[in-house]
């Protein structure tokens, strides 16, 4: 069996086409609420009855971050990703700009990378009654995936077995994947190095919007850059103690390693607690930082481990976390953290979501993003940063603003900065402060893109990205 498709469940013909009915409705649908936008159907091109699988969706959500790149000069409106369908990962994003600008980005985007080749993507705009097609725009028709006919033609004579099909995807899955980032096996005092680094790397930096940082409070009014180192250095037991949890399970169920890590971090926490006076200054990187550093102790328990085993690693971990800790709201009879309110009136399921995903927004974005940075290491810790926090939804932010809407701004502000030239210009530097005046004034902080960022420092000074 091709790795690739291996644990994906079999679909039929009636599926498949339900799925099409399906995918058109939404399309159509989203048409008519954006009218004067385009809707951007990302799918995977899948021969056979096989559809889905870890992998698969690995190279969906990769692929769907690079996509974005290429599409990052128009605004984001809208998106919606639904991953875990049997019929295969989808993705809607609702664009402002024209539809023929729009689809040739896409098609850049379908033959400038190799992953590429895997994906179908369409366009369309209410008031048009047809979808562009490459012929439309003067490109040349897709070529097979084995051979180097036009695939309609290859698909309509049966030229290739299916497994031939499965093999060339296999192949351009592993020329997508090999990129993933090394991590030699490393001590127990380098993994907490590493953590304690990526806790004090991010409060150092300045300037960050609305953030605590060394010069100001940013704006949260009951704590400063002290605060934070206080809570930093009480943190470094829970961190030898998370190393010992990974480093020494001997179990087959994942989760149940999660859950002796959650009675750590519930210690962890008070330990926060009474080093910042009642402060809650790092009860997301107890969560967040936790899990990973679990997570590396377990993976590099004999040898080395690469970004991509860590992420299934940490996914197998969480399974079943957002249902466990979230779905069942309605019987929970203690007051509701910030995280799950926001879940029961917006559906967003936040560090909990990520973590189950296994950090995708650090691992496929932020940390490719920051090795292939240069200059001073505060600069390109300012540009990830920035980077992290136009591509999550940071319920921190949205918590504060009152509103998801919030995001869409925090996107064209992420927009604006860089093409003033990010940390590394006058102009970009510039308007960074600038926005870390606004977000004061207005009491917005984007403390989970420092969550994020916290995540990526961390393993770039285990992977040497960072030195």
């Amino acid at each position: 069996m091709i790795r690739v498709i291996q644990d994906g469940p079999t679909i039929t013909l009636n599926q498949a086409l339900d799925n099409r009915e399906w995918r058109s409705h939404r399309q159509t649908q989203l048409a008519k609420r954006y009218p004067t936008a385009v809707v951007v159907s990302v799918k995977l091109n899948i021969p056979g009855p096989i559809k889905t699988s870890r992998p698969l969706q690995d190279l969906f959500r990769r692929g769907l971050g690079c996509l974005r790149q290429y599409v990052a000069d128009f605004p984001l409106i809208d998106d919606q990703i639904l991953l875990t369908r049997p019929t295969g990962p989808e993705a809607f994003l609702v664009i402002q700009g024209t539809l023929t600008a729009v689809k040739r980005q896409a098609i850049a985007f379908e033959s400038a990378t190799v992953m590429g080749r895997l994906f179908d993507i369409d366009t369309l705009q209410a008031g048009v009654a047809t979808q562009l097609s490459r012929q439309d725009l003067g490109y040349a028709p897709r070529q097979c995936l084995i051979c180097d006919q036009p695939a309609k033609v290859c698909i309509k004579t049966s030229a290739h077995q299916l497994q031939a099909g499965y093999q060339a995807i296999q192949a351009i899955y592993d020329a997508t994947m090999q990129d993933a980032m090394v991590i030699a096996k490393p001590t127990q005092a380098a993994v907490v190095h590493a953590a304690m680094a990526g806790l004090l790397y991010e409060v150092s930096l300045q300037p960050k919007p609305g953030l605590v940082d060394p010069i100001s409070p940013g704006a949260h009014d009951d704590m400063t850059v002290m605060t934070f180192i206080d809570s930093s250095l009480a943190l470094m037991g829970y961190f030898n103690t998370a190393f010992t949890i990974g480093h020494d399970f001997s179990g087959d169920d994942l989760t149940a390693m999660f859950q002796t890590l959650r009675v750590a971090g519930r210690e962890a926490e008070q330990a926060m607690f009474a080093a910042t006076h009642g402060v809650n200054t790092h009860k997301g990187a107890i969560f967040s930082l936790g899990i990973m550093v679990t997570a590396v102790a377990y993976a590099t328990r004999l040898t080395g481990t690469t970004t991509a085993h860590l992420q299934e690693i940490m996914t197998h971990m969480l399974t079943g976390l957002v249902a466990q800790d979230l779905t069942a709201l309605a019987a929970n009879q203690k007051p509701l953290t910030a995280g799950e309110q926001q879940y029961q009136q917006y559906r967003l399921t936040g560090v909990r979501g990520e973590a189950a995903a296994g950090f995708p927004v650090v691992l496929h974005t932020a940390l490719p993003f920051l090795q292939s940075t240069t200059g001073q290491t505060t600069q390109r810790l300012l540009d990830t940063l920035m980077q992290i926090a136009g591509a999550i939804e940071d319920t921190n932010l949205i918590k504060r603003a009152g509103t998801p809407a919030i995001t869409a701004e925090m996107q064209q502000w992420v927009r604006d900065y860089f093409a003033r030239g990010g940390s590394k210009t006058p102009a970009g530097l510039a308007y960074l402060t600038a926005l870390d005046d606004q977000f004061i004034a207005r009491h917005l902080s984007i403390g989970g893109a420092a969550d994020n960022l916290i995540l990526t420092i961390f393993l770039a000074k285990l992977g040497g990205v960072l030195v």
